[in-house]
């Protein structure tokens, strides 16, 4: 599913026109960014967490030439989701 079809049928359910929906969508991922760069933690109950994680620095080797690169530290956000999505499939 990309974001249109998201969209599309959370429009449906939620008897808002796409417009609004996309305006939602955007606002919240806008809040997600905002709070991780201040390095906050967003918890939300029965869906999940988001938070900064700032990776290591690691050594690679490019398989054609053999020399070893360094990639440097970087931030990233860091999504956990609850056990409720971990055993939703599950019988």
């Amino acid at each position: 599913m990309n974001k249109q079809e998201v969209m599309t049928v959370l429009a449906k359910r939620t008897n808002l026109s796409k417009r609004n929906c996309e305006k939602v969508f955007d606002e919240f991922k806008n809040l997600i960014l905002e709070a991780c760069k201040k390095g906050e933690e967003i918890c939300l109950r029965n869906f999940g967490s988001f938070k900064m994680q700032e990776t290591k620095e690691r050594r690679f080797m490019n398989p054609q030439t053999k020399r070893y690169y360094v990639c440097k530290p970087k931030k990233v956000i860091q999504f956990k989701g609850y056990k409720n999505f971990k055993y939703a499939f599950q019988d």
